[in-house]
């Protein structure tokens, strides 16, 4: 009797071993941000149909925009943990002060700068994957979301020289690196919420702010602000994410597929932010803002002189070994 048990139950585990799937499906849920028609949720459904195209379904993309699994902070540390697999999200500083290198000031004056700075495997690239390595998330590469600039009720004083008196009030966010900038730039700064912002327009306490792109200036100010120099003081971005340890487990072409598309995205990305901040300044134009676009000299100017300027000072929040790689990139 006992024979014929081990003989049935080997039978049995024989016909599992046999009817079982070489290799299971992977399926990876992805996070955004922004709302289902923004360019970066578009072109997280891109990536979800071409990997599952090129992999014959092996690996499936779950694209859930919108926050709908948290704001990017959160979503950073889920993708840490491996909750969440895969992301495109803007990086937050509050677990590691040097991933918010990459939202230095004048890391880029102008669309071919910023092609280089931000290409996949340069100097950037490769400082980031490092320090996104020891949070347990691998860095895939960035996506460009254009440049930010000056919004206002008011036009400030010398735009066309970068350490000039201002004359104004500029808002601007609660960290040191943008204090600094402002104050180096000629401005009075003061940092209030951003979502004040529109109040204190209205209302004078402050004349301008830094921090955002002709998008934002358009959705959340048209209606108050008079001006938009586009000074380019820094170059938005977001990131393509993957838990690390999700990453290493995938097969070899399997990971080779989604570097590849992800590559491919992040060069295609520079000239979709182009097209669409130029959309935006003319928009603006339309609405009656005075837009003002800088010279490409004045732009190298201002880039060059806070370089010079404002990084030193900043040394303190990223360390002198960041700052000194970063400007060995304009030797």
């Amino acid at each position: 009797m006992k024979k014929f048990l081990c003989l049935s139950a080997s039978i049995f585990a024989l016909c599992l071993f046999v009817g079982a799937p070489a290799q299971a499906g992977v399926s990876l849920k992805m996070a955004g941000q922004y709302p289902l028609e923004h360019p970066n949720t578009v072109v997280m459904l891109e990536l979800a149909d071409r990997v599952k195209e090129r992999t014959n379904g092996e690996v499936e993309i779950r694209v859930f925009p919108a926050n709908q699994l948290g704001d990017y902070s959160l979503v950073y540390e889920e993708v840490g943990r491996g909750s969440i697999e895969m992301a495109l999200i803007s990086i937050p500083g509050h677990l590691d002060f040097r991933l918010e290198v990459a939202d230095m000031p004048y890391l880029a004056y102008d669309y071919d700068t910023a092609k280089t700075i931000y290409a996949h495997g340069a100097t950037l690239f490769k400082l980031l994957e490092e320090v996104h390595a020891s949070q347990g998330v691998t860095f895939l590469g960035f996506y460009a979301d254009g440049f930010g600039g000056f919004g206002g009720i008011k036009m400030p004083d010398n735009m066309e020289q970068p350490n000039a008196n201002r004359n104004l009030i500029l808002r601007v966010p609660p960290q040191a690196t943008w204090r600094i900038l402002g104050e180096d730039h000629g401005f009075q700064t003061v940092s209030i919420p951003f979502a004040e912002l529109y109040t204190a327009f209205q209302t004078g306490i402050v004349e301008g702010w830094y921090g955002g792109p002709p998008s934002d200036n358009w959705y959340g100010f048209r209606d108050v602000i008079k001006c938009y120099v586009a000074c380019n003081n820094f170059f938005g971005n977001t990131s393509f994410l993957m838990n690390k340890n999700v990453f290493n487990k995938l097969s070899l072409e399997h990971q080779k597929v989604i570097s590849e598309e992800v590559i491919r995205l992040g060069e295609k990305s520079f000239a979709i932010a182009q097209d669409v901040e130029e959309g935006y300044l003319k928009k603006m134009e339309e609405q009656g803002i005075k837009v003002v676009r800088l010279t490409p000299e004045q732009l190298k100017a201002w880039a060059e002189y806070t370089r010079q300027v404002s990084w030193p000072k900043m040394e303190g929040h990223l360390t002198k070994q960041i700052i000194d790689t970063l400007l060995s990139l304009y030797q």
